[in-house]
């Protein structure tokens, strides 16, 4: 009994020693020491239509300790100074920012000098409502059932497809297709390691993806010859350029601008409707200024601006699909013909490649 009752105090003792011990934290985190400043509002992850304002409010638990806070994005500070009190609260207009994905920043400096950080991400939404469109067949052409079509793309009079497949889906391939017919008249298969995805043409050169290989392969757009290829992170899905940049997707709501000549990150963009983000972007193709993209297993295509990232018009082909997807599968590819200005387009082992024209509702 006499060693139980010294167990029991010595726990007992151990016990008032570690709820001292807390309530010593407690007391320090409510110094400020740990969280001198942070935000009320915004919650993260606030969604705003961009050149609405966002309401600030920032707390501070010991403004004497405070040196100064320093509120930003990453392209403009919104407010720096003292602190005295223990809110501070402004709106900031979103009429400058960006897109999609922003950063709000609280760095707070103590009297000490160290610093502390606090952020926020916010959704910036267009205020542009996306035109909408339907595809109507003009001409019927045929197309291999057997090419999981990734990539299609006109130079000239010229049109070439990427396919995708690896071992018991098929290879893949770059080819040389004659419109009319749907016969392949010259091809280039990959290695069966490769699945190959979005192709595009530049000058005399011709750039294929491959979706989780990290590779780009380059080729002479002639003969169909290898000439060098690059690397790269994440997947490759579509590829088209604007004359100066290749344009990549890569399965989400992110288009990237690349160097042709190093396949080097220059920038990207979000892509965003005035509902939210477009996810699933694929195919790509760059039309007088915009760039057309097929939006993965919705059989809908979408027309961006390249500066902005804002979906300035949205294409259903969901009845076209009905009518001549068959027993193929997504609709994806999707080829101009500057020449002539046609727009066609096509599925993943389609029986038919489509010329349309696009309906305004």
């Amino acid at each position: 009994m006499v060693h139980k009752t010294v167990s029991y105090l010595a726990i007992l003792s151990l016990l008032l020693t570690l709820l001292m011990s807390c309530n010593g934290d407690k007391d320090e985190i409510k110094s400020g020491s740990l969280v001198p400043a942070r935000f009320e509002l915004p919650f993260n992850n606030t969604t705003v239509q961009k050149g609405q304002s966002i309401q600030v409010d920032i707390s501070i638990v010991t403004p004497s300790e405070v040196k100064s806070i320093k509120v930003f994005t990453k392209d403009s500070v919104i407010y720096e100074g003292p602190i005295k009190k223990n809110k501070k609260s402004f709106a900031v207009n979103t009429s400058s920012w960006s897109y999609g994905t922003n950063q709000l920043t609280l760095e707070t400096t103590l009297n000490d000098g160290k610093t502390r950080r606090d952020n926020r991400i916010l959704k910036i939404l267009p205020d542009v409502f996306p035109k909408e469109y339907s595809a109507e067949v003009l001409k019927v052409f045929p197309h291999a059932t057997t090419s999981y079509t990734q990539g299609l793309e006109f130079d000239g009079d010229q049109l070439y497809e990427g396919t995708g497949g690896t071992g018991a889906t098929g290879k893949s391939m770059v080819a040389k297709v004659d419109l009319k017919s749907g016969r392949i008249q010259e091809k280039k298969m990959l290695d069966e390691k490769y699945f190959g995805e979005g192709i595009t043409i530049m000058g005399d050169k011709l750039y294929q993806l491959t979706w989780q290989e990290h590779t780009c392969f380059v080729y002479d757009k002639n003969t169909l010859e290898e000439l060098n290829k690059f690397t790269y992170t994440g997947e490759g899905w579509g590829l088209c350029n604007d004359g100066e940049q290749l344009i990549m997707s890569d399965g989400s709501e992110r288009l990237y601008f690349r160097d042709p000549n190093t396949f080097g990150l220059k920038r990207s963009i979000e892509v965003y409707t005035n509902e939210g983000p477009v996810k699933g972007l694929n195919e790509l193709e760059y039309i007088e200024g915009k760039i057309y993209a097929n939006v993965y297993t919705r059989n809908q295509m979408v027309i961006i601006d390249p500066k902005t990232g804002v979906v300035t018009g949205r294409i259903d082909a969901s009845i076209m699909a009905l009518d001549y997807r068959k027993t193929g599968e997504v609709l994806n590819g999707i080829a101009y013909k500057k020449s002539t200005r046609q727009l066609f387009v096509t599925g993943k082992n389609w029986p038919n490649l489509l010329e349309i024209g696009l309906v305004k509702e």
